[in-house]
């Protein structure tokens, strides 16, 4: 199987806000709004944030529906970043923008893995392996 394209799409509250939110952690050239989606490219895989009206009409055929009340996600976006500094930095500006902290950056062995939460309660982490580690 050959796979064309990548993608992970996430209901959001509110389209600006989030909007703002990723171009503050990840730079306006990785992240596009338009009038019914926020799409952020991260590696060769594009995250589409949804409006969660929009979102759940998308998953009736699935007899599903995005809850935010409970707080609980069973999913997480991941990314890896070239530098240490790019990884605090990364988790600066999320804080800075309005997301949360979810406990301490953790240095392994092989680098760091830090850990946030959009303010749609989306976890994030974001890694960064030394380059001795790297494949």
């Amino acid at each position: 199987m050959q796979i064309l394209e990548t993608a992970f799409s996430l209901p959001v509250a509110d389209l600006a806000r989030t909007h703002k939110f990723y171009v503050s952690v990840f730079g306006a050239d990785q992240c596009v709004r338009d009038e019914e989606l926020v799409s952020l490219k991260v590696g060769a895989m594009t995250v589409f944030f949804i409006p969660v009206e929009e979102f759940n009409q998308m998953l009736k055929p699935a007899e599903k529906e995005a809850d935010f009340t409970t707080g609980k996600f069973t999913s997480m976006l991941s990314c890896t970043v070239m530098t240490r500094d790019q990884a605090y930095a990364s988790l600066k500006a999320a804080v800075e923008g309005g997301g949360t902290p979810c406990g301490q950056a953790v240095p392994y062995p092989w680098g760091l893995a830090a850990y946030f939460k959009d303010p749609d309660e989306h976890l994030w982490e974001i890694l960064w392996r030394d380059p001795r580690f790297r494949e």
